[in-house]
């Protein structure tokens, strides 16, 4: 195995478990506002709130780093279109989610521990949720433009 194949390897394994767990959030916050239960949506923001540092933050940095070291022994060039326009999805994802929604989600955890579920904190969510989606399309535009390299 070279090293070009193990950065290869991890940086594969590291998009599949952040983008793969997004969607798998967005599906189990749907189910929960589906359910009606406020109690069940204030819980899915709680561990939202914990997923975030725990999964995907971990998970986009070794992307980050992994994709860098691709670049770099790959002797791929750094103005390479895509691979501009991927780093500028994962800064703009990485940020925004970790710096926006990951925050506001703890932030409305909190408030749903303190206060109890509400429709306004339910709404607040639902915005956040939509907000995500929009982040989880860049992080497709993002694949797909790594793995065609247009």
């Amino acid at each position: 195995m070279t090293s070009y194949e193990l950065w290869l390897f991890l940086h594969v394994t590291a998009v599949a478990l952040w983008l793969g767990g997004a969607v798998a959030a967005q599906v189990f916050g749907a189910l929960a506002k589906r359910s009606g239960d406020p109690a069940r949506s204030a819980a899915f923001g709680q561990d939202m709130a914990k997923l975030g540092p725990w999964v995907f933050m971990p998970s986009s940095l070794v992307v980050l780093v992994t994709g860098i070291a691709l670049v770099e022994d790959g002797n791929w060039d750094w103005g390479e279109p895509y691979i501009l326009l991927g780093l500028l999805g994962w800064a703009f994802v990485s940020f925004a989610g970790f710096g926006y929604v990951n925050r506001q989600m703890q932030a409305l955890g909190a408030r749903m521990a303190s206060e109890g579920p509400s429709p306004e904190l339910g709404a607040r969510v639902t915005q956040l949720i939509l907000f995500a989606r929009a982040l989880i399309l860049v992080l497709f535009v993002v694949l797909f433009l790594m793995v065609v390299k247009p």
